[in-house]
């Protein structure tokens, strides 16, 4: 049942192009939950020899499988447009890198958008912190799903700098 809901998360958000960030971060959601994410970060093992242990060839064959079941995940969550371009590779991980090389640009610019909304971010006099809290939490949201490591401490300090006249 989980199986099925989470890849109905990909189905419903598929990938246009302006949505790569959340697109991938779901993509990697459901590889995680079903074992496959590896064969976005390895390479696949060598063809096994004839005599080979049956370890090897498991490993190489886990491997394919793995990757077919990657690749038709990424080719069934986009837009006809994207799975034109991609019909030909065979390799997941190939995929991966070419969207990413495709999309990167725009990670950049709305990390930096991000970013520079919480920097200028200014609570109003006569208005409920509880509001101004859940804008910050937002933008701090924001930056971080866009690869911005903000640790606690920088957190905190934007907060109270935001709370400042």
């Amino acid at each position: 049942m989980a199986q099925g809901f989470l890849s109905s998360i990909l189905n419903q958000n598929k990938l246009t192009g302006d949505n790569f960030a959340d697109w991938k971060k779901n993509l990697l959601i459901v590889l995680s939950f079903e074992k496959h994410k590896y064969v976005l970060e390895k390479d696949c093992p060598l063809v096994p020899k004839e005599n080979v242990s049956s370890e090897e060839s498991m490993a190489f064959y886990s491997w394919v499988n793995s990757n077919e079941i990657t690749r038709c995940y990424m080719m069934a969550s986009m837009n006809s447009v994207l799975q034109k371009q991609h019909e030909g590779y065979l390799n997941a991980r190939d995929i991966m890198h070419n969207i990413e090389d495709m999309f990167s640009g725009q990670s950049v610019s709305i990390h930096q958008a991000a970013v520079r909304n919480l920097m200028n971010c200014k609570h109003k006099l006569g208005t409920p912190i509880k509001d101004h809290m859940l804008t910050v939490i937002g933008y701090l949201a924001e930056a971080q799903s866009h690869e911005s490591e903000i640790d606690a401490n920088t957190q905190m300090e934007m907060i109270f700098e935001s709370l400042s006249k």
